[in-house]
């Protein structure tokens, strides 16, 4: 594209050119009276006009008919260079994509063409990145003769046609898709053919792709045109994309991180987890990914997993250990900083992520705890992930932010760290942070300082020359250089002191001099003024649409962060008055840099970011909730730990989902009777491994999603999409809000209290579920339970199977009924309104395969 738009300029300027020169050969225009400045321009210009005059002009005062003929092929020429440059243009833009009208070379298809068709264009559209056109659009002109069409190149009609030319140069679509629908017997045997042609490239991409479904075949068809299209347009050069872009990229990869978006939006993060592990596998260092799974576990309260995803996040830097390391050892002004690969790297998201690593450090009283819990019988596979962090995190974080403790003189030891003594320092921090120790304080004030440490290589990092803080630049990106000042000159160390004070009379001290909290709001009001620079007048005085949301969101965490220190009836007062600051701060996050939108996400403010914990108890924040973000129901407290009541609805929308649709597949198996004994083998194979999930999501509360993700993959195996939807799966995680308006709709006051009843019933309904299903219950084989059962019926079929006899049908449908049954009680054990007894009472009348009974 750049060579066309310079060969395109090029012969601009070569035709204007010989047109002046044209115009010079008579008497040349004078500009008499004119301004010396605009006396050279006007004469130059009112020269070209003449010339142009004189091309089109007849006789002796016309040009020569070399002259004319010269204009000609340059201005041809410069039709066709143009006509290029703008179909490079449209094809890297992209351009209008013309999803021509499916056809079949299966008969009986007609009736299908126009949905999938419809299908097709809505997939395409959905991605953002290619509209396809509204109306049916001819195709570009495969030469330049072709569009001439009918121009007509009178020279008394050159004005109309030249005019009518230009209008022909805008192309109208940049590629077109075509696609043929296929049938086979074998399996899978639903395909299309699917052709991508590029008029300006002028070549095509064909594929042939084969599936269970119509519906299958066109969403892998949709991927594959949007993979084939994405390398070479501009799209290519944006993040998730950028190292992608000239290069084949893989359909699977661009399908799983579309889904992954997609399924994260509507949060079903089990789902979205899984999405972008699978494009992590095409794609292993694409930071873009890295950071989307990280955002998710922290959605997710996984603060310890999100923290070792932020730090191989990070080391995507393009450096190996010891140039990073002789980086973090350079001083904030030396010149190195600067000089040795810094735009590269930051273009990337780098930045991004080294912030989120240090926020994710700073929420030390989530990610400490994480990392100082011990064994939890429950779920000892989050135990064992813990465990393998932390034994791949200690050292490296003693690695990194090792310097952030020198000077320091921990118990124990005579004198403070120097700062030539890196191998004691790690040695110690390794200690600390190692399976023996792991004391919740030490472990809080060592994050909070490697935070502290990390906030500031952050500023010192931050680039100089690109988005500073002026009102001429307007900054579009996650950071600032007034955010980042904020978090390390007052939010961090408000962090760390906070964790000096909580850690009491049993904290271990590491500092000599630990940090206390601001004396007064006014006090701290005057740091955030220092950290936000002299240029915090000027943009006062300038217009909301100059703002940046970023830098008024940060102020608002510090002065919500600061309301952990006022504790008491005396702090009250001062309660109050950061929590009037901060909501100012937040009134002007809707007003600055943005319009029509409020560009903090409701769920993010009202329930998960751990800054607000505090702030949303106040008056003045749930009238400033009501005012931003309007909701039907009453004004109520949120609980701080939102997620854990959050966790258990979505435990009972999986666990009561997933056995409505084995109950519906079972009632269609027994339709589907008499079945050949391979069938029932795959039933009952697949049957085992369901209840074996149960009893896995059962045992550990639902506090694994991988666990519940499982499940969900086992039962899309083997049951049908549509029961699927109609059964509400996936789940969504539901939000607090949701919870809090269901509980509201049985009481005013109390809301709370039924929430934390709800959690207390379910926990014990999943223990009852784990102990009917579980082998082995209390030490002994409990025979009643459905993996055993499964097991059973899979070993009467395979054992008898072998024969000549076919399986009585009665004792088949004898067996779909039983499983309709088991399965229709977990749904009414997790009902509180049910019987707590309600699957044991359904297994004591199951049948069990004996003798003879299977054939």
């Amino acid at each position: 594209m750049t060579r066309s738009a310079a060969l395109t300029l090029a012969v601009l300027a070569a035709l204007v050119a010989v047109v002046r020169a044209v115009g010079g050969q008579g008497e040349p225009w004078q500009a008499e009276g004119w301004t010396t400045v605009f006396e050279g321009p006007a004469e130059w210009f009112m020269q070209f006009i003449e010339g142009a005059s004189r091309l089109v002009k007849g006789g002796s005062d016309g040009a020569s008919f070399s002259a004319r003929l010269g204009c000609l092929l340059l201005l041809i020429l410069l039709f066709v260079a143009l006509r290029r440059w703008m179909l490079m243009y449209y094809a890297h833009k992209p351009g209008a994509v013309d999803v021509k009208k499916l056809v079949s070379s299966a008969p009986g298809m007609e009736q299908q063409l126009e949905g999938l068709s419809a299908q097709l264009r809505k997939q395409l559209s959905e991605t953002n990145l290619y509209p396809p056109t509204a109306l049916p659009a001819e195709a570009p002109a495969d030469n330049f003769l072709d569009l001439l069409g009918d121009v007509d190149l009178e020279p008394k009609k050159l004005g109309t046609s030249l005019l009518r030319l230009f209008s022909r140069l805008r192309p109208k679509i940049a590629y077109t898709v075509r696609g043929v629908l296929r049938l086979r017997e074998q399996e899978p045997g639903f395909g299309i053919t699917v052709t991508v042609t590029s008029y300006a490239i002028r070549g095509s991409r064909t594929e042939s792709i084969w599936s269970r479904s119509w519906e299958d075949a066109i969403q892998e068809a949709g991927y594959w045109v949007m993979a084939t299209l994405v390398p070479v347009t501009r799209a290519g050069r944006r993040p998730p994309w950028q190292e992608w872009c000239g290069r084949d990229l893989p359909p699977e990869l661009f399908a799983a991180c579309q889904q992954a978006r997609e399924l994260s939006g509507q949060r079903k993060f089990d789902d979205a987890l899984e999405s972008y592990y699978e494009a992590l596998r095409f794609d292993p260092t694409n930071l873009y990914l890295r950071t989307q799974i990280a955002g998710i576990q922290e959605q997710l309260w996984l603060h310890l997993d999100a923290l070792e995803t932020y730090y191989g996040a990070l080391r995507l830097d393009g450096r190996n250990s010891a140039q990073r390391n002789a980086r973090t050892g350079m001083r904030s002004w030396d010149p190195r900083r600067t000089l040795r690969h810094r735009y590269g790297w930051w273009r990337g998201g780098v930045l991004e992520a080294r912030f989120r690593y240090a926020v994710v450090l700073g929420v030390a009283e989530r990610t400490a705890d994480q990392w100082c819990k011990g064994d939890d019988p429950p779920c000892p596979r989050r135990t064992h992930a813990r465990k393998q962090i932390r034994q791949a995190l200690a050292p490296a974080l003693a690695a990194r932010h090792w310097r952030a403790f020198t000077g320091l003189k921990p118990p124990g030891r005579a004198e403070p760290f120097g700062p030539d003594q890196e191998g004691p320092v790690r040695e110690w921090l390794e200690t600390e942070l190692g399976e023996r120790r792991r004391r919740y304080p030490t472990v809080r004030e060592i994050f909070q300082l490697a935070c502290k440490e990390e906030m500031q290589q952050l500023a010192a990092d931050y680039p100089r020359m690109i988005r500073l803080r002026h009102p001429f630049v307007r900054a579009h990106g996650t950071l600032t250089r007034t955010s980042l000042r904020l978090n390390r000159d007052v939010w961090a160390p408000l962090r760390l002191a906070w964790a000096h004070e909580d850690a009491g009379s049993d904290r271990m001290e590491l500092l000599e001099n630990p940090l206390s909290w601001p004396s007064s709001a006014d006090t701290l009001a005057r740091g955030i003024r220092s950290a936000r620079g002299g240029l915090r007048g000027v943009h006062r005085w300038l217009s909301p649409g100059w703002r940046l949301w970023q830098d008024n969101y940060n102020a608002a965490c510090v002065y919500a962060v600061a309301m952990n220190g006022t504790r008491g009836q005396s702090g009250s007062q001062e309660r109050r008055a950061l929590a009037d600051l901060a909501v100012d701060e937040l009134e002007g996050v809707g007003h600055a840099d943005v319009s029509g939108f409020h560009p903090v996400t409701r769920s993010w403010l009202l329930i998960e970011d751990p800054d607000m914990e505090k702030l949303r108890q106040e008056s003045r924040f749930i009238r400033f909730e009501r005012e931003t973000y309007p909701h039907a129901a009453p004004d109520r407290h949120r609980p701080e730990r939102p997620l854990r009541p959050e966790m258990k609805a979505y435990g009972r929308q999986l666990l009561s989902g997933c056995p409505a649709v084995m109950e519906h597949t079972w009632r269609l198996r027994r339709g589907q009777l008499p079945a050949e004994p391979y069938v029932l083998s795959e039933w009952f194979v697949g049957e085992a491994e369901l209840w074996r999930c149960v009893e896995r999501i059962a045992s550990n509360q639902g506090r694994n999603w991988r666990d519940r993700e499982r499940l969900l993959q086992r039962v899309r195996e083997v049951a049908d999409r549509r029961l699927l939807v109609r059964c509400g799966l996936p789940s969504r995680l539901p939000e607090m809000d949701d919870l809090l308006d269901e509980a509201a709709w049985d009481t005013v006051d109390g809301v709370q209290e039924r929430i934390r009843s709800f959690e207390e019933t379910f926990e014990k309904r999943l223990s009852a579920l784990s102990l009917a299903v579980a082998v082995g219950a209390n030490g002994s084989a409990n025979r009643l339970s459905p993996i055993r059962l499964s097991t059973q019926w899979l070993a009467a079929v395979r054992q008898n199977g072998a024969s000549a006899a076919v399986v009585k049908q009665a004792a088949a449908q004898q067996a779909c009924s039983d499983y309709e049954t088991a399965w229709r009680a977990v749904r009414e054990l997790l009902d509180p309104d049910q019987s707590a007894t309600a699957l044991s009472d359904a297994l004591q009348r199951f049948h069990v395969p004996q003798g003879r009974y299977s054939l």
